[in-house]
């Protein structure tokens, strides 16, 4: 089997980020319909707390990801987000089951800043939690993404306040598939340089304006990335 034709027999697993799923993530932003007209197979893992793995609250997501991985044996795989650092984590963990993946929106102060930790989740999670209006902007953004996916809030909350593992930068340094680190100029969070310098086989585009929400859904994004997925070495 050539390396193109290998390429395109492995499935691609896409993972969401925060409040959305599938098919509010990919699905409705065109990322299927573009991957399945280049001849791949596209595999859904959403979040645990979301769409399809709702009653899945008490697992990590890394686990679902690897569990749907070991299945093919080598998968390619895009991540937004809190789906980013899921299958960063995962292809730390197993890095043979990886061939390419994608990380958008996988900002360093996530990691540097512990922005992933339970303590600077749980105002998040206590206000998802509450049937109460609030006057908090991000607040009201995930609320409504969570709406909008067909979602149940106290799932992403439960997700939110569950045990999960974290990648590390030693991590990130044992990563073995080709990667591209995606990141916008205008996120809050900031940019993806160190995820992307300490990954050994990563290539990192910045999106002009971009904001975090805005990533996943720009042509660019999904464009530089299924060529990305579909390239052969």
């Amino acid at each position: 089997m050539s390396e193109a034709s290998a390429t395109l027999a492995r499935p691609v697993v896409l993972i969401n980020g925060m409040g959305s799923n599938f098919d509010s993530q990919w699905r409705r932003n065109g990322w299927v319909d573009q991957l399945e007209a280049a001849g791949r197979t596209v595999i859904g893992v959403d979040l645990p707390g979301h769409g399809m793995s709702k009653d899945a609250v008490g697992r990590d997501a890394a686990d679902l990801i690897l569990d749907e991985a070991a299945k093919h044996g080598s998968v390619d795989a895009i991540g937004f987000s809190a789906g980013a650092w899921a299958l960063l984590l995962a292809a730390s963990e197993q890095p043979a089951l990886f061939g390419r993946i994608a990380a958008l929106a996988a900002a360093d102060a996530v990691l540097t800043g512990g922005l992933h930790s339970a303590a600077m989740n749980q105002p998040l999670v206590d206000a998802l939690r509450s049937p109460e209006p609030t006057d908090n902007p991000m607040v009201s953004l995930l609320r409504g993404i969570i709406a909008d996916a067909g979602n149940d809030p106290a799932a992403v909350a439960g997700y939110l306040a569950s045990s999960k593992r974290f990648v590390t930068l030693e991590g990130l340094g044992r990563i073995t598939a080709d990667a591209l680190v995606i990141d916008g100029s205008a996120d809050g969070a900031g940019q993806s340089e160190l995820v992307a310098k300490t990954i050994p086989n990563a290539e990192h585009v910045t999106l002009d304006g971009a904001d975090h929400f805005e990533i996943p859904g720009t042509t660019k994004c999904l464009d530089v990335t299924v060529s990305f997925i579909n390239s052969a070495g």
